[in-house]
């Protein structure tokens, strides 16, 4: 198309230049006519056509006397400005944002959803001739949609199945490239937005949810260390465990602490076994004999200072 339209642009230039330089070689121009021949050159040269340059990704619709005539570009092209109006058309990929997108759930939950689809032009004929405003069309079918897709979810499924919500939209936009001349290359639901009181208690709900787990975990933990610990002591002979307790006694007199209180249950059993040690004659045995003894001796004199205080207080 642009080698035609180049040379049918050449041959009307050399037959105007042709013309011009036959009248005057052979003078034939006389005053009186020569305002006419330059009236008429002011003309063929109004109509001659313009030279167009058009960049890669640039389409341009023609039309000639207000009907389509052809469709040229990238590259130079020849358009008469006389009787010629064009329209360039963006063949690259473009996007739509619907921005925050006011919708009502199935179970009546104000939320804004904001939508980006992707799409590009391939008939920029239709794309120009069959809808006024591609860019606005496409986003009003978008909003449209949005709000009925939604109308017929629960607020989770919407925010749990937002591939669902992507491909219905995908399909209504397929159902209208043909006629509109464009192809969709994806549509994407950006983001859910809540009402903030809403924000609030879905998140208080998953803290909760959270800490219930956390807690369920830990009591888990504790049965089982317990379960371990049972069948560990079950095992022992009442010698282990009376070294055992005796040491972790021991290990608690050690400490910083400046008093410690016993329960009655506690010198019930430091007298026991203090009982069964002293037959031990050994120095282990002498020794954590010697501790028990003070326990109890600290249990009594821990008594009769509660009595003492309890006489006075009387």
């Amino acid at each position: 198309m642009v080698s035609r339209d180049v040379i049918v642009f050449v041959m009307i230039l050399s037959a105007v230049a042709i013309a011009i330089y036959g009248v005057f070689a052979a003078k034939i121009v006389q005053t009186d006519q020569f305002a006419g021949i330059a009236a008429v050159i002011i003309i063929v040269l109004a109509i001659l056509p313009k030279i167009y340059t058009f960049k890669q990704y640039e389409r341009a619709v023609v039309l000639r006397f207000g009907s389509y005539n052809r469709t040229v570009g990238p590259g130079l092209s020849l358009i008469f400005p006389a009787f010629e109006k064009f329209d360039v058309v963006d063949m690259r990929t473009q996007t739509i944002d619907t921005k925050p997108q006011d919708a009502q759930t199935k179970d009546d939950v104000k939320i804004k959803l904001d939508v980006v689809s992707f799409f590009r032009i391939t008939n920029p004929k239709k794309a120009l001739l069959e809808v006024k405003d591609l860019h606005g069309a496409i986003l009003k079918l978008l909003q449209g949609e949005i709000r009925l897709i939604v109308g017929k979810l629960d607020l989770d499924e919407v925010i749990e199945e937002t591939e669902q919500v992507n491909e219905t939209l995908f399909a209504k936009l397929k159902e209208v490239e043909e006629d509109w001349g464009f192809v969709v290359l994806r549509v994407e639901l950006e983001s859910v937005e809540l009402p903030p009181s809403l924000v609030e208690a879905r998140t208080k709900a998953r803290e909760a949810k959270e800490y219930k787990e956390k807690v369920e975990i830990e009591a888990s933990a504790r049965q089982i260390s317990l379960e371990i610990l049972d069948k560990a002591a079950s095992k022992m002979s009442d010698k282990t465990m009376s070294y055992l307790y005796l040491d972790a006694i021991k290990k608690i007199s050690d400490g910083k602490s400046n008093k410690i209180i016993f329960p009655l249950e506690l010198t019930r059993l430091a007298t026991t076994i203090a009982e069964g040690l002293t037959k031990n004659k050994d120095d282990q045995g002498k020794k954590y004999g010697e501790i028990l003894e003070g326990l109890k001796n600290a249990y009594n004199d821990q008594q009769k200072e509660q009595m003492d205080k309890t006489e006075k207080k009387d």
